[in-house]
């Protein structure tokens, strides 16, 4: 009986798990901001969120009010990159105050150990709202971090 029961169970044999399936590291990324040269890397890209805000209904007879899904709605994205001679940043939000086409797509690709992008996202009609300079202190010898917030309308698709 035994024998009987073991040739008719078929072995399943797993193989190794491929790169493929490993989850990205936030250390690996592109940004593609228009108007700022590409061989500049940016160190940090944090505020990117996407959430459907929420619209309470409150009917009568009910103890409770009704939450139904309301309008999308998107974070501010803030770049952080070694402050430089050049003053491309500062340029961008010079732009939002006088140049009426200084909306752009900013593309931000996260990419796997090997440089091909796992996810990309697609900020349209970005714009410049903020840039930040870095503390200056006589007693760091620290790198000079710079910053621009960008705001954005909506998410495109591929």
């Amino acid at each position: 009986m035994l024998k009987k029961l073991l040739s008719a169970t078929p072995i399943v044999v797993h193989g190794a798990r491929t790169t493929s399936l490993d989850p990205l590291q936030k250390y690996k990324f592109r940004l593609t901001v228009p108007g700022i040269p590409t061989e500049i890397g940016f160190q940090k890209v944090s505020g990117l969120t996407h959430e459907v805000g929420v619209a309470e209904y409150t009917e009568g007879g009910y103890d409770y009010a009704h939450k139904l899904p309301g309008k999308p709605k998107v974070g501010e994205v803030t770049l952080e990159r070694g402050a430089y001679a050049d003053k491309d940043l500062e340029e961008m939000l010079k732009d939002t105050l006088t140049n009426p086409d200084m909306r752009g797509t900013v593309i931000i690709e996260h990419l796997d150990r090997y440089g091909n992008a796992g996810r990309t996202y697609k900020l349209a009609e970005a714009w410049a709202s903020k840039w930040e300079s870095s503390d200056l202190d006589s007693s760091s010898d620290d790198v000079a971090i710079e910053k621009i917030t960008l705001q954005f309308e909506y998410f495109l698709d591929k």
